[in-house]
């Protein structure tokens, strides 16, 4: 079985989400992540989730030895920007690995393995093509194949140093490379990726025919395994499985407190809960779908920090398109 391990740096205090997060990487017993953090609160880490505690300065200096340019790196997210160089940064890190990858927090895993099988690994150099899971084959050529120059197209050099802001190196720009050098990834959609304009759940990125599946839904995720159920076409429970849930922004109260071997979550707009039943077409009809004014009010809440007119123009536009594209 070819060896994975995710590289997760985050500073600052860890989501509310952590402790449900940790546990479903528990039950990923053959996949690994490194965590650089400052945030010491005494969690209980699984054996395949390993942390190191460092200041964010000295993770830094760290990525700046790497280079002989300026880096800009001002602020905790735009480590972010750093992703598709992971491998040669933390390449101490990763010896032992045959794969590497990188993720965000703000989803709960099901089974990895059954999506990404070794067949796949040794298909692909690069699997995923969202930020919020990536995994790239751990040799020197794929781990400084983000430095490969794309006519048009910002360069490393450009993204690192801060003269460009706003491009998604660790998608746009590894895609672009990607295809630039003819080298076909793994582009499959085996992850439930919800859309944060959308009041109730609604997936992206999945077949225009399954869209009835987005009417009414909900997910359970029990020993590893996450389910999304829905109601088909028949008027008859249905579900499917998918790699993990990406909850991408959106306002989730997590009440589920059970993080033991016997834990079983309900997750629905935007909630996430533990759950002792079965599900039924009932409890989806009640659970999956959410009041408009009610998400609304809560994402206004939720983002208030952030929030400026600016921002408030631009979420318009983009959910305006959002909403074309889905008629």
């Amino acid at each position: 079985m070819k060896s994975i391990c995710f590289i997760i740096p985050y500073f600052g205090k860890l989501p509310s989400n952590f402790p449900i997060w940790l546990n479903s990487c528990k039950w990923n017993k053959t996949i690994n992540w490194i965590i650089y953090t400052d945030d010491r609160t005494n969690y209980k880490f699984p054996e395949n989730v390993k942390v190191k505690y460092c200041r964010f300065s000295d993770l830094v200096k760290k990525i700046q030895e790497h280079y002989d340019f300026k880096i800009n790196i001002d602020s905790y997210w735009k480590i972010c920007l750093f992703r598709p160089a992971f491998g040669e940064i933390f390449k101490d890190d990763l010896q032992e690995f045959d794969y590497w990858g990188h993720c965000d927090m703000d989803l709960i895993w099901g089974d990895i393995r059954k999506f990404i099988t070794d067949d796949i690994l040794l298909k692909y150099d690069k699997i995923g093509f969202q930020g919020h899971s990536t995994i790239y084959k751990n040799s020197s050529k794929i781990n400084s194949i983000y430095k490969t120059e794309v006519p048009n197209i910002p360069t490393y050099r450009q993204i690192f140093s801060g003269e460009i802001n706003k491009y998604c190196f660790d998608e746009n720009g590894m895609e672009e490379i990607f295809k630039f050098l003819g080298i076909e990834y793994y582009n499959k959609t085996n992850f439930a990726h919800l859309s944060k304009y959308d009041y109730s759940f609604y997936l992206k990125y999945l077949p225009k025919e399954d869209d009835y599946k987005n009417r009414r839904q909900l997910f359970i995720w029990e020993k590893g395994i996450l389910k999304r159920f829905f109601i088909d076409k028949k008027h008859e429970l249905n579900y499917d499985e998918f790699m993990y849930l990406h909850f991408f922004c959106r306002p989730i109260k997590y009440k589920a407190k059970n993080i033991n071997n016997n834990a079983k979550y309900i997750i629905y707009p935007d909630i996430v809960d533990d759950f002792d039943g079965e599900i039924n077409t009932k409890i989806i009809n009640t659970k999956g779908k959410c009041s408009r004014v009610k998400y609304y009010a809560t994402s206004l809440y939720y983002n208030r920090k952030k929030i400026t007119i600016k921002k408030i123009y631009e979420n318009m536009v983009r959910m305006i398109k959002w909403r074309t594209r889905r008629k």
